[in-house]
């Protein structure tokens, strides 16, 4: 079935003009494949923070795409303290925010950032005040317990007689307090922005606010909607890797599928083009790492065996969320973590050396989610497991806050501050050697616990030495006029 979203872009940071859309006006877009007529295939990589050089990317794009409303109405305290609906809102406009200091929380000037907006089922919550809010069952709203999202999930929602948080002291009052929230019965157009506090004052209350992306703005694409809908292919590809193949300065490296998008996503059910760019593989012995996390690897299993036989494959996949629900919210067109687990156990059966990478790691989401996700990896026959903490480079940070801030706003600011702390201060850095596994004490918590925790379940931690596999590429002998090879599957 075709899948529709209003269209919504950050801004290509390659681009002087930028393209805005008036309240309820972003077109709705279907997913669009693009043709890349690109004569190569084989990417290069220099940095020291992986283990292998050279990446297939068959597919630019990804609808995996592995990125909270209120009414337009509600009034947003300006920096110069007038008030200015939601749907009016623009990037780098000054709104009041909050901050924490010491035991208080205070009133901040800070910027909108991004403005996004959506259709969702709408929820009014009335105060003792008479103030009325609408929002989404995802938003959420600070409150005398913490954040809590307005409905739907269980020990995070608001409650009425709850006491919601106006942004200074005192913390609440009793005109603050919920008298009711009712399911209004039908969606709505809906808005929010990303702030530098990651918050902002609505109708006098305080409210809450995947690595590839920027590749599509070299396209002169979009990193939001555009990356999950408009997807680049190379149909060609499994001529230029043969042709890449051929030439005398191919040494027979390990190649990674794919370094950028998933290769085995849905498109690929179709297209084929991983598939046949293994059978090359295949039939040059030449060494291949596969990540994903799609059950379409499945359909290759005979391919991975011969691969297996004479050269080498690893095959990774991806299960960074244990938590059904928290997978669903941040991954939502991906299947789930269980199913994952699964391509993971009937690979293993298959004597595919399989194994799990638990990324991105997300501090204060699912750092928790390790051990589980490390012992079921284990326990369905993985080899071996690594992570990478979530890297935010670009437009990615814009995407990523506003999906953290729409599906689990509880979270948003925990998980924002500890990515701090694990990048110095900032939520990314680029530096390399520190930008896929952070520094600092947090960062090394992290790296403790997941090496000793993989130790054991006797998986091996150890990313960088596999992609050091001996050679053993061959070119095959030239076949006769009117032959074709066939591996027999």
């Amino acid at each position: 079935m075709p899948r529709y979203l209003p269209v919504a872009n950050p801004q290509n940071r390659f681009e002087a003009t930028r393209l805005e859309y008036d309240a309820g006006e972003a077109p709705e877009q279907d997913i669009e494949v693009l043709e890349d007529r690109a004569r190569s295939i084989l990417s290069t990589n220099d940095s020291p923070d992986v283990g292998f050089k050279w990446s297939v990317n068959p597919y630019r794009g990804c609808f995996h795409a592995c990125a909270y409303c209120m009414s337009g109405d509600t009034l947003v305290l300006m920096g110069d303290g007038r008030t200015r609906p939601l749907r009016d809102l623009r990037v780098g406009d000054d709104v009041y925010g909050t901050r924490v200091e010491g035991r208080h929380r205070r009133h901040v000037k800070t910027k909108v950032e991004a403005h996004w907006e959506t259709f969702k089922p709408a929820y009014r919550i009335l105060l003792a005040s008479g103030t009325e809010l609408v929002a989404s069952a995802d938003h959420r709203f600070l409150t005398e317990r913490g954040w809590k999202h307005v409905t739907g999930v269980e020990d995070d929602s608001l409650l009425v007689g709850d006491a919601l948080h106006g942004g200074a002291e005192p913390v609440a009052s009793e005109d603050l307090r919920i008298r009711s929230i009712t399911d209004l019965g039908y969606s709505m157009r809906m808005f929010d922005i990303t702030t530098g506090t990651s918050d902002f004052i609505a109708n006098g209350i305080v409210s809450h606010n995947c690595y590839a992306r920027p590749s599509h703005e070299y396209l002169s694409l979009g990193a939001g909607s555009d990356f999950s809908r408009k997807i680049v292919v190379k149909r060609e590809a499994a001529t230029l890797l043969r042709e890449a193949f051929e030439k005398k300065t191919w040494k027979g490296d390990v190649i990674v599928f794919s370094g950028i998008t998933d290769c085995y996503q849905p498109l690929e059910a179709k297209l084929r083009l991983t598939r046949q760019c293994l059978e090359v593989c295949a039939e040059y012995r030449n060494p291949v790492g596969i990540i994903t996390k799609s059950p379409v690897v499945e359909r290759d299993i005979e391919l991975l065996q011969e691969l297996t036989r004479v050269a080498g494959v690893r095959v990774t996949v991806s299960v960074p969320f244990w938590d059904a629900d928290v997978a669903k919210a941040l991954e939502p067109s991906v299947t789930t973590p269980e199913r994952r687990m699964k391509i993971v156990e009937t690979l293993a059966k298959a004597g595919i050396n399989v194994g799990v990478s638990v990324s991105p790691i997300v501090p204060g989401l699912n750092d928790d989610h390790l051990g589980d996700v490390l012992e079921r990896a284990a326990n369905a026959g993985a080899k071996h497991a690594f992570y990478v903490l979530l890297r935010l480079p670009g437009a990615v940070r814009e995407v990523f806050e506003t999906a953290l801030r729409t599906h689990l706003p509880l979270r948003a600011e925990k998980v924002l501050r500890r990515l701090r702390e694990a990048h110095g201060g900032k939520v990314y850095n680029a530096n390399f050697a520190t930008r896929m596994q952070g520094e600092g004490v947090y960062a090394d918590m992290i790296r403790k616990l997941f090496e000793r925790t993989a130790k054991h379940h006797g998986l091996n931690p150890d990313e960088m030495t596999w992609y050091a596999t001996p050679a053993t590429f061959a070119r095959p002998a030239p076949a006769k006029k009117g032959t074709q090879t066939s591996f027999g599957f």
